[in-house]
Formats: C-alpha cells, sequence, structure tokens
C-alpha cells in the first residue's frame, strides 16, 4: 500500500528541489504520490530542465534520454514548477530556501570530472569525459565552447582513454562514428567539428584493473563493437574487424595504472605502469588524453553540502553517495527521499514557497513554460539525420525565450480584447 500522509497544516507543504535532472526529477515526482497536494518548485542552475539527460547521456542513445518525456508530465501536471537559470548559493542562498519551503532537497549531481591524481604537464591535451560529452550535448555552460578556436584543444588523430567503464565506451563511440552512424541523434555538429573528431583514426583505452572487472555493460562493449567503421582490439587479440578502407582502430588494454602524464613535442604522453605484477613501464605518445575516471561535485565545500544538519535538507544521487548511479538507481533513491522529506515537514509551520521566492529573482529565470518553447525551436531547427539542433547559446535561448513571451502577451491581450467586445 502507498504510504501517504496528511499534513495538517494552515497551507499547503511546499518542497524545493535544487537540481533538476534525474535525482531531482524522480524525486519530485515521488513526493507528488506520498504527499497529495504538495507544492514543489525545482531549480537548476542550467536555463533548462533534465540536468544529465539533457546534457550527460550520450547523444546517439535517444532511447535513454526520452526518460525526459515523464519528466515533462510531472511538470505539465500541476503543482511542480521549474526555476531555470537559478544557481543556489549564488543567485539564492540556501537559508532563503529554507526560510519559504518545508524541506529542501539537494540533488544536484557530480559537476566535474575526477582528477586523475598524478602529475600532469599543463600543456599536456588533457579532456575530461564529462566536458567531452557536454561540450557535444550542446551544454553553453561547458568551457571548451569558449576554448573552440584555440587549436591546442583539438582531439587529434589519436586519442587515449584512461578509464573502463560505461562513460569511457560511450566516448569511445561517440569518437568512432562517423556522419552516418549518428543519423537520428542530437550532437552538436558545431563541437564535432571543432573537436575534429573525424580526423581521429585510433582510440586507446586503458582499464587499470583485469579484463573480468571492467566497469562497463556487456551491452556497451556490443554496441562499440558493432560499428562498422572500427575495428576493435582487447589486449592485443582482434575481436571485431571492419571491411572499409580506413576504419577506426580502437584498442583495450588492462592492468595499466597512470603514473604521469608529459608533454613531449607537441603531444601528449603518458607514463603507465602494469599493474599486473611485472612492474614494466608503458609509454603512449598521443594527440590528447581523455579521462574517465568518475565525477566529483563541483565546489564539496560550497553551499550545496556545508549545512551542519540542523536545517531540514535531503541530499540525494551524486551529491550525497559521490556516485552516478543508473536510472533505475536514481529511482529507488528517490522514492527513500520523499519518505524521509515527509518525516522532516513541521506540520506547525506556514511557508510562501515559490511567492516567497520570485520577489528574489529577476526576469532572467525560465519557467517551464520558456522551456518548452525553446524545445519546440530546437526541434524545428534539427537539420538531416538530426532529431534536434540544440541551443547551445544562452543568449540565443533568451531571444527565442522573449519572442515566445512577447506572443503571448500579445495572445492574452487579443483575447481579453475580444472578451470585452463579447459583452
Amino acid at each position: 500500500m502507498r504510504a501517504e500522509r496528511t499534513i495538517e497544516s494552515d497551507g499547503p507543504v511546499h518542497v524545493a528541489v535544487v537540481g533538476g535532472g534525474p535525482s531531482g526529477c524522480y524525486t519530485a515526482a515521488a513526493l507528488r504520490k506520498v504527499l497529495p497536494g504538495v507544492q514543489i518548485s525545482v531549480f537548476d542552475s542550467r536555463p533548462a530542465p533534465f540536468g544529465l539527460i539533457r546534457y550527460g547521456v550520450a547523444p546517439d542513445h535517444q532511447g535513454m534520454k526520452n526518460v525526459a518525456r515523464q519528466f515533462e508530465r510531472l511538470f505539465a501536471s500541476g503543482g511542480t514548477e521549474f526555476f531555470g537559470g537559478v544557481t543556489v548559493g549564488a543567485d539564492l542562498s540556501l537559508e532563503e530556501l529554507t526560510d519559504n519551503y518545508h524541506v529542501v532537497v539537494m540533488a544536484t549531481g557530480l559537476a566535474q570530472d575526477r582528477p586523475l591524481g598524478i602529475p600532469v604537464d599543463p600543456y599536456a591535451a588533457l579532456f575530461g569525459a564529462g566536458e567531452v560529452m557536454r561540450y557535444l550535448n550542446s551544454d553553453p555552460d561547458e568551457r571548451l565552447r569558449a576554448w573552440s578556436d584555440d587549436p591546442s584543444r583539438r582531439l587529434g588523430q589519436d586519442v587515449l582513454i584512461i578509464g573502463a567503464g560505461n562513460v569511457a565506451l560511450d566516448v569511445a563511440r561517440l569518437l568512432a562514428k562517423t556522419d552516418e552512424e549518428l543519423i537520428g541523434s542530437d550532437i552538436d555538429d558545431t563541437a564535432r567539428a571543432s573537436l575534429e573528431i573525424p580526423r581521429i583514426e585510433s582510440i586507446r583505452i586503458l582499464g587499470r584493473g583485469p579484463r573480468e572487472k571492467a566497469r562497463w555493460d556487456a551491452v556497451m562493449l556490443t554496441e562499440l563493437c558493432a560499428l562498422p567503421s572500427t575495428e576493435v582490439w582487447i589486449d592485443g587479440e582482434r575481436v571485431t574487424a571492419s571491411d572499409q578502407e580506413t576504419p577506426t582502430t580502437i584498442e583495450i588494454e588492462f592492468t595499466r595504472t597512470p603514473l604521469r602524464v608529459d608533454h613531449v613535442d607537441e603531444r601528449s604522453v603518458l607514463v603507465a605502469a602494469d599493474s599486473a605484477g611485472s612492474g614494466a613501464e608503458h609509454v603512449y605518445v598521443v594527440d590528447s588524453i581523455v579521462t574517465a575516471t568518475g565525477f566529483v561535485a563541483a565546489d564539496p565545500q560550497g553551499p550545496h553540502t556545508s549545512f551542519d544538519g540542523s536545517l531540514p535538507v535531503v541530499r540525494i544521487g551524486g551529491c550525497s553517495s559521490g556516485v552516478l548511479g543508473n536510472l533505475a538507481e536514481n529511482r529507488a533513491l528517490a522514492k527513500a527521499a520523499a519518505a524521509e522529506v515527509v518525516t522532516l515537514v513541521d506540520q506547525k509551520t506556514r511557508r510562501a514557497g515559490a511567492d516567497g521566492i520570485r520577489p528574489l529573482m529577476d526576469a532572467a529565470v525560465l519557467s517551464y513554460d520558456d522551456w518548452l518553447a525553446v524545445d519546440a525551436e530546437e526541434v524545428r531547427r534539427a537539420g538531416p539525420g538530426r532529431c534536434r539542433q540544440k541551443i547551445s547559446s544562452l543568449p540565443e535561448m533568451h531571444v527565442v525565450v522573449d519572442a515566445h513571451r512577447r506572443a503571448a502577451h500579445s495572445r492574452a491581450g487579443s483575447d481579453a480584447t475580444r472578451q470585452q467586445l463579447s459583452l
């Protein structure tokens, strides 16, 4: 039987969810089931909702991105409001949220690539898997966008990926795919050209542990090996061949522990130890290195994590566990988080909710209705072979929103005039 609770207070229960990705949206949906009548405000630092689904999931995995349809129904059903482009800790303080909401749910994820923890020459071409994925997903905040004209920020012909998990295989697959193999995706073609991905000839993936402990899902490896444009080798053994004249070679090696990254003669050099016990060192000279060794919070000492436990705050997902779970795990954690929220609600207090927050924010904040206008425009702009062309510029996104608001205001005025004339 579904656990529900009736809150006996002077007004509705107000809950703020910080982070509009899967963890935040699943928690909002779970809250609507266990707290009928709850009013939820979802805040996200980006102007668009859905977080990892929009900017982290590989752009050629549209089936996984379709989970956003569930979240669209959440916002469309009423009682859940979206505030895009709001950073808690900068635009709003945590205290302002706890003053206006009964409970605050922190679902901010893990926004940065985990550092390698080894000496790295600052001139080496080192990329994080997360930043590459966000760039190819049209994230307007991704720093690679500001460096798009820098010739040193190219991947080159030979790329090395450190890490042997699903993220590493996601990156390798996207780097290896041809234009034809990307049909149906929403990949950012401008970003892809900026990184000169079509020039890539070889990709090497290094795993620290043995092959039997690889952290990838078997289906991910199968998908990579199924690409007609690739030839895949694992520990020196060819597992797939290609009949194409110049296939992209993907070599996967295990028991390689990175020791340091150097920069020699305009190339990046990784020195790794054989962790199988031989003690031998292996040197890899490549054009660029992509790290896929996990993620960390953007500011572990910031306002999202510095509360002392005395405030009605619940943390969920990556910002709580330090691990980005899959969608099924996020859904299960959301149910537990919703149950915890119920225990924290003070029945005797009244909170203003979104009405108390609106005066603190400016007109640049995007609503869910604004997002629908952006969504429609992106689909309209889709080029051949693409399901949408994401807007990767914040000013351009606001131009679309402003036009939408003016049109809505004009329609409202016309409707009011017709109503007056009918009287």
